[in-house]
C-alpha cells in the first residue's frame, strides 16, 4: 500500500484501495476507529467519522463488531452535541436496539 502526504498531526493516512476484500477494508477503519478512541473523548470526532465510513464499505463488518457496537451506541447517548448527531444516525443504520 501506498502512503499518502503526512496529515498534521505527523500520522500518515493509508490507501484502503489496494486491499480487495470490503470486510477487510472495513475491519481495518474500525480497528483505526477504536485506536483513536483509546486516546480519549478528543477523538471522538475521529472515531464516529471511521466508523461511518467502515459502515460505508461493509454494513455487516460493522454491524457485528463488538466495539463499533459499544461506541455507537455510547456516543449516541452521551457524546458531545457535535458528533451525537452522527452517532445516532449510524445507530439506527446499524439496526442497534435503543438504549434506555
Amino acid at each position: 500500500m501506498q502512503a499518502e502526504e503526512p496529515l498534521p498531526c505527523g500520522l500518515r493516512q493509508v490507501d484502503l484501495a489496494p486491499i480487495p476484500s470490503a470486510t477487510r477494508r472495513s475491519f481495518h477503519l474500525v480497528e483505526s476507529a477504536r485506536a483513536y478512541s483509546m486516546q480519549g473523548e478528543d477523538e471522538d470526532i475521529a472515531v464516529v467519522t471511521l466508523l461511518k465510513k467502515a459502515h460505508a464499505k461493509s454494513p455487516e463488518t460493522v454491524r457485528f463488531n463488538l466495539f463499533a457496537r459499544s461506541a455507537v451506541s455510547e456516543l449516541a447517548t452521551t457524546g458531545s452535541s457535535v458528533i451525537r448527531k452522527d452517532a445516532q444516525q449510524l445507530h439506527r443504520e446499524m439496526r442497534l436496539p435503543a438504549v434506555a
